[in-house]
């Protein structure tokens, strides 16, 4: 069943609230977007079932740890991107899989430790016959990662 238009705004501030903070308790969440704890218990609970909270995590910055960050973005038959997006959600170097539109229909994040794992990924997707051409960008550095893109809002 999807949320009214009152229970999407709370959604979105409760969401917000988490984005900033995922560890914050529920009586601070509370506070900060002005809802009773124990609402927002249960809608924590409702986003959760539903799908749109799949998880909570620590942020990180790969970089500090010695990872290079390689945007690639795919050449694939639209026949075969399921197939494509599969293999690289199966493997742990890859952060983020898109299906796009356009020339390049994947759109991928990896996080390698050396280039030597850089240069066997690529060895394997060239190799790869469901993958038509690759083109590879370095992040040279990160500016903005793992912003919530909830503005910040008082409720109404």
């Amino acid at each position: 069943m999807e949320p009214d238009a009152e229970s999407l705004a709370l959604d979105r501030r409760l969401v917000a609230a988490l984005c900033r903070d995922g560890r914050a308790d529920v009586r601070d969440v509370a506070a900060a977007i002005d809802a009773v704890p124990t609402t927002v218990q249960k809608r924590i609970r409702a986003l959760e079932e539903r799908g749109a909270i799949d998880g909570y995590t620590a942020m990180v910055d790969y970089a500090e740890l010695g990872y290079e960050t390689i945007i690639f973005r795919l050449r694939v038959d639209l026949g075969a991107v399921d197939r494509v997006t599969d293999r690289l959600r199966s493997r742990s170097a890859f952060t983020t899989v898109y299906h796009t539109s356009g020339p390049e229909s994947v759109f991928a994040i990896g996080l390698f430790e050396n280039v030597a794992a850089i240069g066997a990924c690529l060895r394997e997707l060239h190799d790869d016959p469901d993958v038509c051409g690759i083109d590879t960008d370095t992040v040279v550095s990160m500016r903005r990662e793992n912003d919530c893109p909830i503005p910040d809002s008082t409720p109404p």
